[in-house]
């Protein structure tokens, strides 16, 4: 009867009649042995007689005497403690959490306790702020008792809050992280990268900002770190902290590819906002920087530094208009990244590459387009036409995307069901290479260029026979990348002279859609205190295309042209954006009263209503718009851009063009600002150009997608052919 009344524990685990009824009967043998009443109140638990476990537990608590009482709460916190561990192991995390919350009840101060607490709500899909403050997380935290608590406890409990997403939870994250010790940094990577991935899947926002900002305090001098604050600082509109962290990274930097970096992350958080001062000298020291890793020509480099440093020539078509520099220059940057991509050994790396269950057809291309704004983004609203009207009996289609936002409703709508195949990813370049590599994939199509990184890693790998770069950006330079797409104009006749990539002009327009989605108009004259008889200038673009130079026109131009007005909207910093326009304004010697500022619109279609109100649309230089310019064409508004060299200086030339007007196109700053007052002062030609864009609708080239699209895939056959033919002539 002994061997009875001190049964192993394992016996009760399993909840069932058996186990009570063992217990009941050990207890019935021998009142004295306390361990059967844990027990037998573990097995109540289990099988839902809550009361009946409670009132077990309490029996030898309430008979014992006083100096007792501690360490038998402390062998029953053990019995509890020991009972929830096994019921995780077995995944039946209901009765883990009950038993966690009668271990609480015990012991409010456990503080391990309290963290699988909420490891196990998150589980569960029911954590929330209310349960930190009724378990006092904070406070337990704070308190700094209990300091030998798993180190990986602590980081789960830390992923478990970030779901939150309320400032208790970030305290609760910080006084984590402040905890662990032996593995703080890589913790606190882990953390950062989190913060990044919540900020853009557009479901995060000032929460992510304020997580990676817990990894700023506690590691100041993490370059890592501050590079990803100062992004998202950036995303988040927060401009003078992005420059703040921008500058402070570029002063403990000190490698060349960090001072690239910093370089790159200063520019990024001044254009951004609209700051071009002292652009020349910052263009200088960049292209300084530039020019001597690529003398250095180092052979080792990691991942993170390429990404860093394929991309960090972003910014000069902005400043400057002056290709043959600029593009020579990224060219070897790209050279350089591309070996060292190539060179890095992944052979231990085992990817899960998912196997198509598309058939290869011998008489289909299969064509991969790989990006990360097949999502409500220019790139997306223009890409989808090609899309649509593929055809699907020749080419096999596939979408490699990027884009973390999981959810965009108009990815689903025009990208994914419109694709033989489609695929998301967040991880190692090497995957996404990997991926297409196994499908087999003929030709890919780069949509993003150098808006991101990532997608350049993939292209330099060379996972398809074919590379192509159309659409996202310039070109990157990447030797990997064969042709690049442009038409008779978008490049000026000599361009091939600093292109890594052979460029394929198209016939007619390197771009076309059918046109746009136009919602209702939401801005009036009268709203804007603005006479019904005056004349509207509009620009809307980014703070990165606002320079100083193409401003100063814009100014001459409202100076010559009685009663108008110019608007003034565009991501960027407000503040930054008034004082630049208003201090040129000054020194033209217009009244600021004749500038209105305007707010984003809510969407698109707003956006493109709202185009409505102006007569004429002023483009930027030396970085023209490209969706802009197509929305002000479709809307039937005359626009005056000015062309340059670059591919950047010249999208707006190509779309005029092939949107058959000719008026408005200005090939030096002063027949910029003529062709600005001429437009002002005469109603007539305006009129003349709207009825030339609204005719053009069903005639012009841009406007023709489906054309455009037989051009592209005719392109494809020639390039598959081409590469055939080289293929052929190597084995021969």
């Amino acid at each position: 009867m002994q061997e009875l009344a001190e049964a192993p524990t394992s016996i009760v685990i399993d909840a069932s009649i058996d186990s009570i009824e063992f217990y009941e009967a050990a207890i019935a043998i021998d009142e004295t042995i306390v361990s059967n009443y844990w027990y037998l109140g573990v097995a109540y638990l289990l099988v839902g007689r809550e009361d009946d476990a409670q009132l077990t537990w309490f029996t030898p608590l309430a008979t014992a005497d006083p100096t007792e009482i501690d360490d038998l709460t402390t062998d029953l916190v053990t019995v509890l403690e020991q009972a929830a561990q096994h019921q995780v192991q077995i995944s039946n995390l209901d009765c883990a959490c009950l038993l966690r919350q009668h271990l609480w009840t015990l012991a409010p101060d456990n503080l391990a306790n309290v963290l699988e607490l909420i490891v196990l709500a998150h589980s569960m899909g029911n954590l929330t702020s209310t349960s930190l403050i009724e378990w006092q997380a904070r406070e337990l935290l704070q308190a700094g008792t209990d300091s030998s608590t798993d180190e990986d406890l602590l980081e789960r409990a830390i992923l478990a809050s970030i779901n939150i997403r309320t400032d208790l939870s970030l305290e609760v994250i910080e006084l984590c992280l402040r905890r662990i010790d032996s593995r703080q940094d890589i913790a606190i990577s882990r953390i950062s990268r989190i913060s990044f991935d919540l900020f853009y899947q557009n479901s995060g926002g000032l929460f992510a900002v304020k997580l990676c900002k817990i990894c700023h305090d506690i590691q100041p001098n993490n370059l890592s770190i501050l590079r990803t604050l100062a992004s998202l600082y950036t995303g988040a509109g927060m401009y003078a902290d992005a420059t703040m962290m921008s500058e402070q990274y570029a002063q403990l930097a000190t490698d060349i590819t960090e001072q690239i970096c910093g370089s790159y992350l200063i520019q990024r958080a001044h254009f951004t906002a609209g700051n071009h001062d002292n652009v020349a000298e910052r263009v200088d020291l960049h292209r300084q920087l530039l020019t001597e890793i690529i003398q250095a020509q180092p052979k080792e480099l990691s991942y993170a530094q390429c990404q860093s440093l394929i991309i960090s020539s972003f910014f000069l078509p902005y400043a400057e208009d002056n290709p043959q520099l600029n593009k020579i220059c990224q060219n070897q940057i790209a050279t350089l990244c591309q070996q060292i991509v190539q060179n890095i050994q992944l052979s231990n790396t085992n990817f899960d590459i998912i196997e198509s269950s598309l058939e290869k057809k011998t008489d289909c291309l299969r064509i991969g387009y790989i990006g990360t704004s097949f999502t409500n983004h220019s790139v997306g609203w223009l890409a989808r036409w090609l899309i649509h009207y593929h055809d699907r009996e020749s080419f096999q289609t596939f979408i490699y995307c990027l884009n973390l936002n999981r959810d965009s409703k108009f990815h689903h709508q025009w990208f994914r069901d419109k694709v033989n195949v489609s695929y998301y990813f967040d991880g190692h370049p090497a995957e996404f290479a990997a991926q297409i590599q196994a499908d087999e994939i003929d030709i890919l199509i780069d949509l993003d260029s150098l808006t991101f990184d990532l997608t350049c890693l993939v292209m330099a790998d060379k996972p398809a026979p074919v590379q192509v770069s159309w659409l996202g950006w310039d070109s990157t330079g990447i030797p990997a990348v064969d042709y690049f797409i442009a038409d008779p104009y978008v490049l000026p006749d000599d361009a091939q002279e600093y292109y890594q990539e052979q460029i394929w002009r198209l016939p007619q327009t390197y771009l076309a859609v059918d046109g746009f989605e136009v919602g209702i108009p939401t801005l009036r004259r009268a709203d804007l205190d603005i006479p019904s008889d005056a004349i509207i200038y509009l620009s809307a673009q980014s703070g990165y295309k606002r320079h100083p130079d193409c401003i100063r026109s814009q100014m001459e131009i409202i100076k010559a042209v009685p009663n108008s007005y110019f608007l003034i909207k565009g991501k960027s910093d407000a503040e930054t954006i008034q004082n630049l326009f208003g201090k040129l304004a000054s020194e033209v010697g217009i009244s600021l009263d004749r500038l209105r500022f305007l707010d984003r619109d809510v969407d698109e279609l707003t956006h493109r209503a709202n185009l409505a109100i102006a007569d004429i649309v002023l483009d930027t230089f030396p970085y023209n718009g490209a969706t802009t310019t197509l929305e002000t064409l479709w809307m039937g508004i005359p626009i005056v851009t000015q062309v340059g060299e670059q591919f950047a200086a010249r999208n707006s030339y190509t779309f005029m063009l092939n949107a058959g007007i000719e008026e408005g196109i200005a090939w030096s700053q002063e027949e910029y600002i003529e062709w600005g007052i001429k437009l002002g002062l005469d109603r007539d030609l305006r009129d003349k150009i709207t009825g030339k864009l609204r005719s053009g609708r069903t005639t012009a080239p841009v406007w023709n997608a489906k054309q455009f699209t037989l051009d592209m895939e005719q392109a494809y056959r020639e390039m598959w052919a081409k590469y055939q033919a080289q293929q052929k002539h190597e084995l021969n």
